[in-house]
């Protein structure tokens, strides 16, 4: 009894089974048959073909032929497709590099042009100005040097002149004692006049000789220069004046020789700060112009790097829009071959189904 059960149970899940399958057949078939042209061109090929020689052999193989031709066409494709990546990967990747390195080169170069070039020309100029009002200095300094020079000189003629008449109008004096005190007789009205000329001649020099003399004058007038004594005093006293318009004229002389020698000093100096100036200018003035064409050049260098950039960009984008382009065909064919080899499997399962031969038997009663 068992066994019987055991056996019925079987024989009803291979009877479910059988049912199964032939309805997924008549399924496939079906869905076949309503695949569109190439489907019922398949149907009417398979027909005529079972017609004329009872089976769709020929059919099944020209599928089959057909399926790996169709393999080899997506192998072929996904092979060229490999290529092309590879391609446009490495061009893609010059592309990039050269975008970047042309940006890195423009900021290079702009630094150098924002950071050094220019800051420094704006600090030349500065330097510049500042040598040119210093040179304008030197120059103002040398002029007022020569001014007081001759200045001095000019005291010093008016002054040497001065002494010089000085100790002549004293000598005549001296030689007027000298004659009278020879005839024993002096005038003290002469000797007052050559003094009093005197006193004219030394108060140019000095206010404090000419007083000497003034009060010398006042004496003279109650002296008897008859006295031996009295005449070897003035005398004495005229000899001391004159050594002293001589030490005065010998010191003029000397302080003359000092101012020359500070004059000349002063004008060496100035003359070599004139050469400093000059040369700190000069060399000022022609790193000016160096960093004048340094800004010029790379300014210019800067707009060609920036359309060798704008180049390159527009080539990288063109080389990715060429990939996008070619990729969409790329996957549309892979797409179509794909289906076609999956409808080729799918016809040479229906084709293998006892539900094809009976549709296709069916057909070809009808047709008789």
């Amino acid at each position: 009894m068992i066994v019987v059960l055991f056996i019925s149970t079987a024989l009803a899940i291979q009877m479910n089974e059988q049912i199964t399958l032939t309805t997924e057949s008549q399924t496939a078939v079906k869905e076949f048959l309503q695949s569109g042209p190439l489907g019922k061109m398949m149907f009417e090929f398979a027909q005529l073909e079972m017609h004329a020689s009872g089976a769709v052999d020929i059919l099944i193989e020209v599928l089959k032929a057909f399926g790996r031709q169709q393999e080899d066409r997506l192998n072929e494709e996904n092979t060229i497709w490999q290529n092309r990546l590879g391609d446009h990967n490495a061009r893609r990747i010059q592309y990039e590099s050269l975008v970047t390195e042309g940006g890195l080169a423009i900021n290079r170069d702009r630094k150098k042009l924002t950071q050094e070039y220019e800051p420094r020309k704006e600090e030349l100029n500065d330097i510049l100005i500042t040598l040119k009002t210093n040179m304008g200095k030197n120059e103002v300094a040398k002029k007022n040097a020569e001014a007081l020079r001759a200045e001095q000189n000019s005291q010093f003629q008016q002054q040497a002149n001065e002494i010089t008449e000085a100790i002549k109008a004293t000598d005549d004096t001296l030689e007027y004692i000298k004659r009278c005190s020879q005839n024993s007789f002096i005038e003290v009205e002469q000797i007052n006049d050559h003094l009093l000329f005197l006193q004219k001649k030394s108060s140019k020099s000095t206010d404090y000789v000419g007083s000497i003399i003034q009060a010398l004058m006042q004496i003279t007038e109650k002296q008897n220069f008859a006295d031996r004594e009295v005449q070897k005093q003035l005398v004495d006293l005229l000899q001391s004046l004159r050594g002293y318009f001589v030490e005065t004229l010998q010191a003029a002389y000397n302080d003359e020789d000092q101012q020359k020698l500070l004059h000349s000093n002063r004008m060496t100096q100035l003359e070599n700060e004139k050469q400093v100036f000059e040369k700190q200018y000069s060399d000022a003035y022609a790193e000016r112009e160096q960093r004048s064409l340094q800004i010029e050049d790379t300014n210019r260098l800067l707009d060609t790097r920036a359309k060798e950039l704008q180049g390159y960009q527009d080539r990288l984008t063109t080389e990715n829009n060429n990939f996008s382009q070619n990729q969409k065909i790329h996957d549309d064919l892979v797409a179509a071959i794909s289906g076609e080899i999956g409808f080729i499997e799918k016809a040479l399962d229906v084709l293998m189904t006892q539900a094809f031969s009976d549709e296709l038997q069916s057909a070809i009663n009808k047709a008789k």
